[in-house]
């Protein structure tokens, strides 16, 4: 767990930087329901640390992510690592993240699982507002895919797709409901209902 440890405490000492380079904090916490009853319902909850640079429209960030599931008990997969964001066209967004990953019971994956091992996420997303002049720019729908790569096997881990309404209660709370699908390359496919909670400080 040293990479790991390392991360949080990097994380946590740049909270404490002159308020020009403070980070803001997000904590989005997710419930996945399996509609096929392939893998169990999952809870997600993914903490970020960010700073918008906003002459480069970009977004760089730190984050800790804990995927739990439901049917089994058990720690499905951690990670923790760092991403970068740019937004592009004012709606599309290019990202891509380093992270180091472990679960209990990622047998399907391309690592053994308790281990500890290295991964990097290229990530697409559409994201605009619906409705905008009725709600405010309140509510707004956002299509992603997600591609996983191994670094240490050298090998593709994990494919996800998905849309997602959000809406904004106010600047620091957010809901979201929508759909993923997860397509883990080596082993079988999973559909999910996501419903999710937001909060950025």
């Amino acid at each position: 767990m040293k990479p790991l440890s390392g991360i949080i405490l990097l994380l946590i000492q740049l909270i404490f930087l002159d308020p020009a380079c403070a980070l803001d904090i997000k904590d989005r916490n997710e419930f996945l329901k399996d509609v096929r009853s392939d893998d169990g319902n999952i809870y997600l909850n993914r903490i970020s640390l960010y700073k918008n640079i906003d002459p480069l429209n970009v977004e760089i960030s730190g984050f800790g992510e804990a995927q739990w599931n439901i049917k089994t008990k058990a720690w499905e997969k951690i990670t923790a690592g760092f991403e970068t964001k740019k937004r592009f066209f004012e709606y599309f967004y290019l990202g891509e993240s380093l992270q180091f990953i472990s679960g209990e019971i990622l047998d399907y994956m391309v690592f053994s699982p308790g281990k500890q091992s290295v991964e990097t996420t290229l990530k697409l997303e559409l994201a605009f507002p619906v409705l905008g002049k009725t709600l405010n720019k309140k509510l707004s729908l956002r299509s992603f895919e997600e591609y996983s790569y191994n670094l240490e096997k050298g090998s593709a881990g994990l494919n996800e797709i998905g849309i997602e309404f959000n809406y904004d209660l106010n600047k620091e709370v957010s809901l979201g409901f929508g759909w993923k699908h997860t397509d883990r390359i080596h082993d079988f496919d999973t559909d999910y209902c996501s419903s999710s909670f937001t909060l950025k400080f």
